[in-house]
């Protein structure tokens, strides 16, 4: 279904021979900063067999941009958390920013996004808590590019929609296990590398004209 979205969202795009504005990749370093410990509740059934929640998390992943104009960008972000008490957490979103104002190269955005991915936690008796979850996100970045460099730091909210959780015994034996929406808010920072130059006005045009004069010479 992402990806599905995402080839419509890009279609005219490439149908219209448009090459990118400027556009990156890059690493990622990620932590949430609420809730203190994820997640806020776990379900009755986890409770009941001491599951304890993560701090001191950390996330480390890819962030890839394409800006088609000044005020208009695309993104796909994939990210792998990590935590205490058996944290784990892989992940995949597609993004739409708005650049809200930009000056000297610096510039702030606001955007959403979705994706996928899933989360699980251990216990000491070696029991294992999963769920997939589907992921809504929102965030608010600031930004500063070169010409082949950007550097952003974000916060960012990801609310999470479990899609089926389940609790692995270390026995082997399994049972379902309910789980509420929860949120995510947490800082990130990625630097980007790329073609952060945007062309110049008008120079399309010349090439057009310089290659329509070439061709009508004799």
């Amino acid at each position: 279904m992402l990806l599905l979205l995402w080839t419509l969202i890009m279609t005219p795009f490439a149908s219209a021979n448009q090459g990118p504005f400027m556009w990156g990749v890059g690493p990622t370093i990620s932590t949430v900063a609420l809730p203190a410990q994820m997640p806020f509740n776990f379900p009755d059934e986890a409770d009941a067999l001491n599951f304890k929640g993560t701090g001191g998390d950390v996330g480390f992943g890819v962030h890839a941009v394409m800006y088609m104009r000044h005020t208009q960008r695309f993104g796909t972000h994939m990210w792998y958390h990590t935590g205490a008490n058996g944290y784990s957490s892989p992940n995949l979103t597609l993004e739409y920013d708005f650049v809200g104002s930009s000056a000297n190269n610096v510039a702030f955005l606001g955007g959403l996004g979705g994706g996928f991915g899933s989360q699980s936690w251990e216990n000491d008796a070696g029991d294992k808590l999963s769920m997939n979850t589907f992921i809504a996100r929102g965030q608010g970045s600031v930004n500063f590019r070169t010409h082949t460099n950007m550097f952003e730091l974000a916060v960012f909210l990801n609310m999470y929609f479990p899609a089926g959780s389940t609790i692995e015994r270390a026995d082997g034996r399994e049972t379902e296990a309910a789980f509420v929406i929860y949120p995510q808010l947490g800082l990130e920072f990625t630097a980007y590398f790329g073609d952060f130059k945007p062309p110049r006005k008008g120079n399309n045009k010349k090439r057009r004209n310089r290659r329509k004069k070439r061709g009508g010479r004799r």
